[in-house]
C-alpha cells in the first residue's frame, strides 16, 4: 500500500511509512499479517474495525503488553480426516489423545479415543475440548481464561439444543451419552474442588439418557467399546461414592456380571478374579447394609458369605529360592503390567474386606482385623511397578487404608504415593483426597466408624 499523498512536498521532514500492522494490530501490539481486507489476527480475535484506511505504522520490537486472548474461528489450514477444525480444536483432540486418554484405563494400549465420534458430533467435539482445555490449563499451572467458562456453557448449550426437540433417536442419544459422560469426569476428576462444580447434575444427566436407551444393560448391549469403557469407568466411580457417601449405588449390582474383558478400563488377569467380581460383591454389601438399617435382621451368613467371596488369592512363586530383584529386573513390561493388575485387584479385596469390618461389623479401626488388611492394601500398591498405570486406579484403596491407618510410617508412604498419583494424572480429586486424610489424620478426634472416616469427603469428588 503505498503512503498517502502529503499536504505539501516542501516539508522539511518527510514522514516515512513502512506496511507494518493495521491499526487493532498496533493497539493490541501484536504481529500483523497486513492481509487485505481483514488481517488473519482481527479476523480471530472478532475485531470489527479492522482497515487500512491510516497510516501504516512501522513494527516496533519493542516488549509487548498483555493482550486479551484471541478467540479462534474455524480455520480451513488445519483439517483432521479430510475435516476442516479450528486450531484450538485441533490442538485440544491431540493433547486428548496422547495425554488424557491414556488414564482412562489400566491397559498398555486402550480403546481408541472418542475422536471419530467427535468428527460427526458437535457436543462429544466440544466436550472432547473443553476436557482437553481445562486439563492442559491445569497442568500448566495456568488460571482459568474466561474463554473455557464460556467454551463449557457452549457445550451445554449444544446438549440442551439436541435434546430440546424431544427424544432423539438412537445414535444421537448415544453420542449425547459419550458428551455427558466427558463432562462428567471434567467435573469429578478435574474440577471437582471448585464450588460451582456440577459432578452430581451431571450425573443426574446420565441417568436420565441410561433410562431413555432401555436401563444400564440395555444401554451397555447398544454401546460400541469406547462408550462401554467410560460406562464401566463411570459405574465404578458412581459405586466407590456410594460406599464413601453411605448411600446405595445407582444401579444393581448385576451389571457387573455382563461386563465382558477389552470392554473395560481395568486389565483382565487369567485365572484370578475379575475386578468386576470384586464391585459386585462389593455393591451387594451396600445394598445389604442398608437394608440392615431400614430394618432387615443381621444374617452372619451373608456376611461371612462377603467374607469368603473377598478373600485375595495371592500367586506362588514359580522359583521361591531366586533373589526377587534379579527376577524383577528381567521381568518384561507385559508381565510387570499383569503383576501390578493383580495386585490392584487384590489391594481392592481388601478395601472391600475393611468397608465389611468397619460399615458393617462396625469393628473400630484399632481392630487387628482392619489393621491387617490395612497394611496388606498398601503392600499390594507398593508392589506396583510404577511403569505400569494400575498404581494411578489405586485411589480408592489408599482412601480406605489411609483413613483406617494409624502407623506414621504407613500414612507418610500414603501422601507420597498421592503425591506421585497427582504428578501422573495432575486431577484435582487427587489432591482433595490427600487433603481430607491430612484434616483426618491432624485431627484430635479418632473416628468412630465408616461415615464418621469419611464425613469430610467432597462430594463432587469421583475416587476410582
Amino acid at each position: 500500500m503505498s503512503p498517502p499523498d502529503s499536504s505539501g512536498s516542501s516539508l522539511s521532514k518527510r514522514r516515512r511509512t513502512v506496511e507494518g500492522s493495521c491499526w487493532p494490530c498496533k493497539q493490541r501490539r501484536v504481529k500483523c499479517d497486513l492481509q487485505k481486507p481483514c488481517c488473519r489476527r482481527c479476523i480471530n480475535s472478532d475485531t470489527q474495525d479492522c482497515s487500512y484506511d491510516k497510516v501504516l505504522l512501522r513494527w516496533k520490537k519493542r516488549p509487548a503488553k498483555p493482550v486479551p486472548q484471541p478467540q479462534p474461528r474455524l480455520s480451513q489450514e488445519h483439517s483432521l480426516n479430510g475435516l476442516d477444525l479450528a486450531l484450538n480444536e485441533r490442538k485440544a483432540i491431540d493433547y486428548f489423545r496422547a495425554r488424557l486418554w491414556p488414564l482412562f484405563s489400566t491397559l498398555p494400549e486402550p480403546c481408541p479415543p472418542p475422536v471419530a465420534l467427535a468428527l460427526r458430533s458437535q457436543p462429544v467435539l466440544q466436550a472432547l475440548c473443553v476436557f482437553a482445555e481445562e486439563h492442559r490449563a491445569l497442568q500448566t499451572k495456568e488460571s482459568p481464561k474466561p474463554s473455557l467458562s464460556k467454551r463449557r456453557l457452549q457445550c451445554l448449550s449444544a446438549i440442551r439444543t439436541h435434546l430440546g426437540g424431544g427424544v432423539p433417536e438412537g445414535n444421537a442419544l448415544s453420542a449425547l451419552l459419550v458428551a455427558v459422560l466427558l463432562l462428567y469426569f471434567l467435573e469429578g476428576y478435574v474440577n471437582c474442588t471448585n464450588d460451582g462444580a456440577s459432578t452430581h447434575c451431571h450425573f443426574a444427566g446420565l441417568l436420565a439418557i441410561i433410562n431413555t436407551l432401555g436401563g444400564f444393560q440395555a444401554a451397555w448391549t447398544s454401546s460400541d467399546r469406547v462408550t462401554r469403557m467410560l460406562l464401566s469407568e463411570m459405574a465404578s466411580t458412581d459405586l466407590t461414592d456410594a460406599l464413601l457417601q453411605d448411600r446405595p449405588p445407582s444401579f444393581p449390582a448385576s451389571i457387573w456380571n455382563f461386563m465382558e474383558p477389552g470392554s473395560v478400563w481395568w486389565e483382565t488377569v487369567p485365572g484370578s478374579r475379575t475386578l468386576g467380581s470384586v464391585f459386585s460383591t462389593m455393591a451387594e454389601m451396600s445394598f445389604y447394609r442398608h437394608e440392615v438399617q431400614n430394618g432387615a435382621g443381621f444374617c452372619m451368613d451373608q456376611t461371612q458369605a462377603f467374607e469368603r467371596a473377598l478373600q485375595p488369592t495371592y500367586p506362588t512363586p514359580d522359583n521361591p529360592t531366586e533373589s526377587q530383584a534379579s527376577e524383577h529386573a528381567t521381568k518384561t513390561l507385559p508381565q510387570l503390567t499383569v503383576e501390578a493388575s493383580l495386585s490392584l485387584i487384590i489391594a481392592f479385596q481388601h478395601a472391600a474386606l475393611i468397608y465389611l469390618y468397619s460399615a458393617i461389623h462396625n469393628i473400630p479401626a484399632k481392630h487387628f482385623l482392619v489393621q491387617q488388611h490395612v497394611k496388606a492394601c498398601l503392600d499390594c500398591i507398593q508392589g506396583m511397578d510404577p511403569r505400569t498405570k494400575a498404581q494411578n486406579c489405586a485411589l480408592f484403596p489408599l482412601y480406605v487404608a489411609g483413613a483406617h491407618s494409624l502407623d506414621e510410617s504407613q500414612r507418610a508412604y500414603i501422601s507420597e504415593t498421592l503425591d506421585t498419583i497427582h504428578k501422573n494424572l495432575q486431577f484435582e480429586s487427587v489432591a482433595s483426597v490427600s487433603a481430607t486424610l491430612d484434616t483426618l489424620w491432624q485431627s484430635s478426634h479418632s473416628p468412630t466408624g465408616w461415615v464418621d472416616s469419611f464425613k469430610d469427603t467432597a462430594t463432587c469428588t469421583l475416587v476410582i
